[in-house]
């Protein structure tokens, strides 16, 4: 990467602030500043107190949370306040959480200003010089600062007086929670968010012409026309404030699942086996009930609500009205409304408000339309027994939406009993026999009561009775093993109840245990491709169905090792741990590319694939990212074998005759661990390095330790990464120091160079 000469100087600038960094030189800048309180002030003695600290962090640094990671950074924790001792754990504010490769697991961190809190029990000795002791570190996107105490001055006056009640105890301050860090360049693709709200139109729409709901449009509209006598724009209002009674019922609705379990709650709802078995017995007896073999009623105080709401007048009382329009017409709309929920499962937390706005403008449509053009009003088809033909319709698709229902409770429990074959069979027959209603050749209900025998079938009845045939025979179809992509969403996975597991669609082997894939992938020197899945998530069906058995995705996947793992089924529990702290998400579906050389994870999406180029990009580019072993690629003893940095290995490097390279690190260095992977262990620089410099590393985890703070100042620095090359005679070629991350070519361009700068300093001398 060419740099510009205002880069350079920039660059240059920075270097110049990071020497001055902290470390162990008091006094000097630092990207970030801090000021502590103690409160109460004054405090008794014996009295727990609240040490409060707040952090301004310069542009582009960050501070980390104070929550501890495995080979992760160094926390962020209040120490000791001067005469007391601790009360209870150090807590912050909102904490951004970023999944970090290098390490493999979540990081928590602060951008721009922190809040860190702390209670202590102070003593009853007189405090001269009370003060805070703050341990931290702060990283930008190319250096990180060694972990630092800084003691912070404090304003803390003990008066004398008995313990008062409400300082005795330690008080639980709450964690808020943890926000999402920001996108990263690489786009999941879309969850489908467009195709919801299209459903949640959709929905609404079709609720309209229920036979609860699509006879009292006309009539509650003529009595608007009525009540405005000649006047629009009193049409309009009363018309808007009825919608407006709806919408907010709706709304409230949508706002009620999304503060209490929002989305991803709905997925966990909507996974468990005896929620899915109670929609299906619901399902079953809203069927039952559009089929008219049994009643359902609503309370009779429905109508005592609706006459108080036309005592009450005005805006509230229509918007009264509207809610007692929405209860009245529940049985008819329930069924809607309890799928758009389940939909909703596994997307934004505000996806369930978002379908409920969306379903209720849908719904109120005629009564905002019909108010703009009241003379449409008379052209309303009435209701009558084409209605109940309608709902008997919706009937046989309830019951087809059951059968789903059942089949998700199916394969958490593993009855094995709604296997692919045996589900198609019973939608095609739901749907012949739905065929045959529309027809006349099944009769029941009004229908058989009032329509005579070989009545003539309107065309738009033929039409959807042909549709519900074509359904009939694509099912059937489907039994002999052939696709049925329209359907496959909502099957079951490929081979399940099948003896011996079946193939999946894509003609590929999948293994389904993550140890025992990431061990195959080493060995075979291949990337590790994770289907996280589900077995109650359409959206993986979808994907696993409809896009992996493509030909350029099945020849991306082919280049794989690839496993497959449930975390909806009891005993998933492993996986679902997996999925959560690996690639710190929860949304099925998820997929995930881990090297596993190392472990770490290289990229993941997440979502319903619709654009299934980008998703094959998405593994060419996550495979390319690997540097996986070829034919042709240098052997590992071509690799640079760090030998711990002492003096003695310093002063043996000398005798080699060749450059050395020295590489100063620690374990709590991000950008450190990115050059180690990166850089040195690129296949076009490893063999280079390796044959060409001896290669020296010294760890500077314990960076207060005596014998690292003589190798800061020998060399003169205060950060990580620090990387440095001295010629044959250990000399530093000092134009070559590296002070945070780079490429490989520039990485490379200083070797060519260090080199020939090595042979002339040796002939020199």
């Amino acid at each position: 990467m060419k740099r510009t000469p205002l880069a350079l100087i920039f660059a240059l600038l920075s270097a110049f602030a990071v020497t001055l960094a902290p470390g162990a030189r008091a006094g000097t800048p630092t990207p970030i500043h801090f000021t502590a309180t103690v409160s109460p002030s004054p405090v008794h003695a014996g009295e727990v107190a609240t040490v409060t600290v707040k952090a301004a962090v310069d542009p582009g640094w960050h501070v980390y949370s104070v929550t501890p990671a495995v080979n992760g950074p160094a926390v962020t924790n209040i120490l000791s306040l001067t005469g007391s001792v601790s009360a209870g754990p150090t807590t912050e504010d909102t904490v951004i959480r970023k999944f970090d490769a290098n390490f493999g697991r979540e990081v928590g961190y602060h951008a721009n200003a922190a809040t860190f809190q702390r209670q202590f029990r102070v003593g009853s000795d007189p405090i001269a010089s009370p003060s805070v002791t703050l341990h931290y570190q702060t990283c930008n996107d190319k250096v990180c600062l060694p972990p630092t105490d800084v003691t912070l001055p404090v304003t803390l006056t003990v008066a004398a007086g008995t313990v008062r009640p409400e300082f005795a105890t330690a008080k639980v301050i709450a964690a808020p929670p943890a926000i999402a860090a920001a996108a990263t360049a690489a786009k999941a693709p879309s969850t489908g968010l467009g195709l919801f709200l299209l459903a949640a139109l959709g929905a609404g729409l079709l609720a309209l012409i229920t036979p609860c709901v699509f006879p009292l449009i006309p009539i509650t509209l003529t009595n608007f026309v009525k009540q405005a006598d000649g006047d629009k724009g009193k049409l309009v209002r009363l018309s808007s404030g009825y919608a407006l009674g709806i919408v907010a019922l709706y709304v409230a609705l949508g706002a009620i699942v999304t503060a209490t379990v929002g989305a991803t709650g709905i997925n966990k709802i909507a996974a468990n086996p005896w929620v899915n078995l109670g929609i299906f017995v619901v399902f079953v007896v809203f069927a039952l009930s559009f089929f008219e073999t049994i009643q359902l009623t609503l309370p009779a105080n429905l109508g005592a609500m609706q006459n108080t709401a036309r005592k009450h007048g005005g805006v509230t009382g229509l918007a009264l009205l509207g809610i007692t329009f929405v209860l009245a017409s529940f049985t008819c709309t329930a069924p809607f409304l309890g799928t758009l929920l389940v939909a909703a499962a596994g997307g934004e937390r505000f996806r369930p408000l978002l379908g409920m706005l969306v379903f209720a403008f849908a719904f109120v449509s005629p009564f905002l339309i019909f108010a703009a053009f009241p003379q449409w009003i008379g052209k309303i088809p009435k209701s009558g027994v084409w209605l109940a033909r309608v709902k008997a319709t919706l009937g046989f698709v309830e019951l087809a939406a059951a059968l789903k229902f059942l089949s998700n409770a199916d394969q958490v429990w593993q009855w094995k009993l709604l296997t692919e074959p045996v589900l198609l069979a019973a939608w095609s027959l739901i749907f012949f026999c739905a065929a045959l209603y529309l027809w006349g050749t099944l009769r029941f209900g009004i229908v058989a009561e009032t329509e005579p025998h070989g009545a003539k079938v309107p065309l738009a009845r033929g039409a959807f009775a042909l549709l519900f045939l074509v359904l009939a025979g694509y099912c059937f179809k489907g039994l002999a093993g052939r696709p049925v992509a329209l359907f496959s969403a909502f099957l079951p996975p490929s081979g399940y109840g099948v003896k011996g597991g079946g193939a999946s669609e894509d003609g590929l082997t999948w293994l389904t245990n993550y140890d025992g894939a990431l061990a195959q992938a080493k060995a075979e020197g291949k990337p590790l491709f994770i289907d996280f899945t589900g077995v109650t998530c359409t959206n993986c069906r979808q994907n696993e169905k409809n896009v992996f058995p493509l030909a350029d995705v099945r020849e991306e996947l082919g280049k794989y090792v690839r496993v497959q793992l449930y975390t909806d089924r009891p005993g998933d529990a492993a996986n679902q741990k997996l999925q959560l702290t690996k690639f710190g998400d929860v949304a099925l579906p998820l997929y995930g590319v881990v090297d596993p050389q190392t472990g770490n994870v290289i990229d993941k999406t997440a979502g319903t694939i619709i654009d299934t180029g980008a998703f094959t990009q998405f593994l060419s580019r996550s495979r390319m990212a690997i540097a996986a072993p070829s034919a042709t690629a240098p052997t590992v003893a071509a690799a640079p074998a760090w030998a711990p940095y002492t003096p003695e290995s310093a002063a043996a490097a000398t005798q080699a005759g060749k450059p050395t390279i020295v590489d100063f690190t620690a374990a709590w260095c991000v950008n450190c661990k990115e050059i180690e992977h990166d850089v040195f262990e690129h296949p076009d620089v490893a063999p280079a390095l390796g044959r060409n410099f001896t290669t020296l590393r010294a760890d500077l985890t314990k960076w207060n330790d005596p014998a690292n703070v003589a190798l800061q100042k020998q060399y003169g620095f205060a950060s990580l990464p620090t990387i440095v090359f001295l010629d044959p005679s250990g000399k530093e070629i000092k134009s070559l120091r590296i002070t945070g991350r780079l490429s490989v070519a520039e990485f490379q361009k200083r070797m060519q160079t260090a080199a020939p700068a090595a042979a002339v300093s040796v002939a020199r001398g």
